[in-house]
């Protein structure tokens, strides 16, 4: 069962050039964070260290030179298995969610490779889900085309069927190595789990023994309906994009996304909601806007005012890129969201006088995750604030450059949550499904066997 009492969820996540697409170009930051053993082995050992429920391991099956002015992190990306066993091996507490593209995978080699995973790190992995949006990934592996989000979902629900039934393949017990006797393993303690769908025909059992957690938790992403109902289903951690809708926004979704969980038959605690968002933070207010007016300068996007336009409603035809927001009549007269985004620029550069180009760097990215921009105190308001609005269980760190970003929110930010009482100041458990007050299930080969009998 879920604890008791309710605490804030942090986990950090791993983009080796900076989350931002000019985090790489700062004089402090790395170029070489994607084959970086010291990075990898540096942010988890801080991110443990901060106590973070879990060091989150995305991936992308598809990389394109031609985007790395948007994602570089996508051009060049780290297996996502392979990087979990190394972070397994460099950490002792903190759980690892390792990424897992199903479209181009196979249920039983899943299985098998976090199952070891979970073992190896003693009970601390836990499973993404997704499906994938790049069409090129088809040409990668063999495909005439990328399915349509439908039958991506369709095979996936399918997809983790099997693999949750693999893991109960082996019962708890059913490797005795009695030595006397010179039995190895139970034999009516594992078994062949027959699975005969649409998309999969797996008969087991697999060859690894039931993982430490008994069910491996699951995390997916994605914004469609189909996702959604895939993670009401299946999913213990949500990790969604709702950062971006306003606290209000936020609040709605994270109440329908509970209402689903309830609708699939279980208990809407047991999922957790954890939206992605970006922190920029320094010792001070000042040096964190800075930092992040320095970031959004030495981006190389082309501004392209018709975005603004369309985005917000104004008429900038003529306008030089280099004008004041607070200069163009057409400002003065906007509302609701369009109004808000106009807000959160200022706000993130920390000065109610920017320019266009300013406006539009910050309004290009609204699509991702909000980004929030502030000395300790204020980041710990805002993460806070939005926990107890339930309009969230917890957040996913994204850091803007690479190195430099953990180090900040470790040392200012987390003493902030853990003095306000909201954030744990040690681990109490040593799995993934200890860190979310998460019970071990009760294997399904059991559960059967009790029930007949």
């Amino acid at each position: 069962m879920s604890k008791a009492i309710r605490e804030l969820h942090l986990g950090w996540t791993i983009w080796p050039s900076g989350f931002h697409p000019a985090g790489w170009r700062l004089d402090k930051a790395l170029t070489d964070g994607n084959v970086s053993r010291e990075l990898f082995k540096r942010t988890a050992q801080l991110a443990e260290e901060g106590k973070f429920d879990f060091y989150f391991i995305g991936d992308q099956v598809v990389g394109l030179p031609e985007w790395q002015y948007e994602r570089p992190n996508q051009v060049l990306r780290p297996e996502a298995i392979s990087l979990a066993g190394f972070v397994a091996g460099v950490t002792e507490k903190i759980g690892i969610v390792a990424t897992v593209n199903v479209t181009y995978s196979e249920p039983y080699s899943v299985a098998r490779a976090t199952a070891t995973l979970d073992h190896l790190s003693n009970g601390r992995i836990g499973w993404n889900i997704v499906t994938g949006e790049a069409e090129a990934a088809a040409q990668n592996y063999g495909r005439k085309e990328h399915w349509d989000n439908n039958q991506r979902y369709e095979w996936a629900g399918e997809f983790v069927q099997v693999v949750k039934s693999l893991w109960d393949s082996w019962e708890d017990d059913a490797r005795v190595a009695d030595k006397a006797k010179g039995q190895f393993i139970d034999e009516s303690l594992v078994h062949r789990i027959s699975h005969h769908g649409k998309f999969f025909n797996v008969e087991g059992p697999l060859n690894a023994q039931r993982p430490v957690q008994g069910q491996i938790p699951i995390v997916n992403a994605g914004r469609s309906d189909r996702s959604v109902e895939l993670g009401a289903e299946y999913s213990d951690i949500k990790f969604t994009n709702s950062s971006t809708l306003g606290l209000e926004g936020a609040k709605a979704y994270y109440a329908d996304l509970k209402a689903r969980v309830a609708r699939a038959g279980r208990d809407p605690d047991e999922q957790f909601i954890i939206p992605g968002i970006v922190v920029y933070t320094g010792d001070t207010g000042e040096e964190a806007h800075a930092l992040y007016r320095e970031i959004q300068g030495l981006w190389t996007i082309p501004i392209d005012l018709s975005e603004l336009e369309n985005g917000l409603g104004v008429d900038l035809g003529g306008r030089d890129v280099s004008e004041r927001v607070n200069d163009i009549p057409a400002f003065a007269a906007l509302e609701g969201r369009a109004l808000e985004f106009v807000q959160i620029a200022k706000e993130q550069y920390g000065s109610d006088d920017i320019t266009l180009t300013d406006l539009f760097r910050s309004f290009h990215r609204r699509g991702g995750f909000a980004e929030i921009v502030g000395g300790p105190k204020k980041i710990a308001d805002v993460l806070q604030h939005w926990w107890e609005e339930r309009a969230v269980d917890g957040f996913m760190i994204f850091p803007p450059y690479q190195i430099g970003a953990l180090e900040d929110f470790v040392r200012l930010v987390i003493p902030e949550l853990q003095a306000r009482g909201i954030y744990r100041k040690d681990y109490t458990g040593s799995t993934l499904r200890d860190h979310f007050g998460l019970s071990r299930p009760e294997n399904s080969f059991t559960q059967h066997k009790l029930a007949a009998e």
